[in-house]
Formats: structure tokens, C-alpha cells, sequence
């Protein structure tokens, strides 16, 4: 039986568990065709010496920083077209905690982390442990739109959830709003 999608829904149940990334060196051509081969709408972009999630680049990072400024992309790095700070979300968050860091954040992708995840970090500690921030997959707008069409809307969901929920789809659907 689907899930409805509601607040108690955690993230892990409905986000995308295949991470595709790329490092911080790859050219804007390299991720472009990597996006297009695995047919993903982002990347993470790792770094290439410690290992650690910086950014992503999303379609319309490529769009906007690459096509439209007429750049070469086999001379741009990943690093140069990635949008940052990267917005992280534990795997455990609800699916209503979720939608609420996408709309105050104004984007379409965030980066799943495992609970094991320093998110908390003190900003006077410096970032050794590559393991600190353990991605283990994206959730994506689109993620929302597959969760609820397959969801069973017969069953009990708390009102308030789904009009939070039906919010999230309106706000997507008018694409000028993301970058």
C-alpha cells in the first residue's frame, strides 16, 4: 500500500538513494555529460582532496552560468558553476521539514544525510573528518511530485499536511521561482 505523503513521512522513504557526483576539478562539459548519461537533474560536487560534499550544480546552474554567458564548458570547473552553501537535510526529517528548508531556501535539491551527520558542527571547529557529513541520497522537488501521485489519498492524512504539501507543488510549478 503507498504511503501518503504527511509529516511523519521521513525523508529516507521517499528521496532518491542514488548519489551521482562528480570533483570540484571536473570541467562543466564533464558534469553535463554525466547529467545527461545518468539522466539526473544535479550532481554533487565533491572535493577532490578530502572527499566532501561543497555544492551541486543543477540544470540550471549549467543553464544560467554556462549557456547564457556563452563560457567555455571544457574550461569551467564544477567548483565554478555549483550553487552553495549545499543544503543538507538528515534522512530521518520529515517530508514537512523537507518542503519547509526548500521554500525558505528557494531550491529544488537537497542533499540527504545519514543521523550520523555533524550538521550541528561548532563554527570555531575546523573540518578534518571527511566523515562528518555522510550524503546518502537527494531529494528533489520531483521526488515530492512521484511520492504524492503514487501516494494513496484514500487514507487518513491530517489536512493540514496536505494543504502544506499541495503548497509545496503550487510554489514548484511557477519555475521562476528557483534558481
Amino acid at each position: 500500500m503507498p504511503m501518503p505523503i504527511q509529516g511523519a513521512t521521513k525523508i529516507s522513504k521517499i528521496m532518491t538513494k542514488k548519489l551521482e557526483t562528480v570533483g570540484s576539478s571536473s570541467s562543466a562539459q564533464e558534469v553535463a555529460i554525466k547529467m545527461r548519461d545518468k539522466q539526473v537533474s544535479s550532481i554533487v560536487v565533491m572535493d577532490d582532496r578530502y572527499g566532501i560534499p561543497l555544492g551541486i550544480v543543477t540544470e540550471r546552474d549549467l543553464a544560467r552560468k554556462v549557456c547564457v554567458t556563452d563560457k567555455n564548458s571544457t574550461q569551467l570547473l564544477a567548483s565554478q558553476v555549483m550553487s552553495f552553501p549545499l543544503i543538507t537535510v538528515n534522512a530521518d526529517s520529515s517530508s514537512s521539514d523537507a518542503a519547509d528548508l526548500m521554500l525558505k531556501n528557494k531550491v529544488r535539491h537537497l542533499l540527504v544525510v545519514s543521523k550520523d551527520s555533524n550538521q550541528n558542527m561548532d563554527k570555531n571547529e575546523a573540518l578534518e573528518d571527511k566523515d562528518l557529513i555522510k550524503p546518502v541520497g537527494i531529494i528533489t522537488a520531483t521526488d515530492f511530485i512521484k511520492f504524492s501521485v503514487t501516494a494513496d489519498t484514500d487514507s487518513d492524512k491530517d489536512v493540514n499536511e496536505d494543504k502544506k504539501t499541495e503548497k509545496i507543488l503550487e510554489y514548484y510549478r511557477n519555475d521562476s521561482n528557483h534558481s
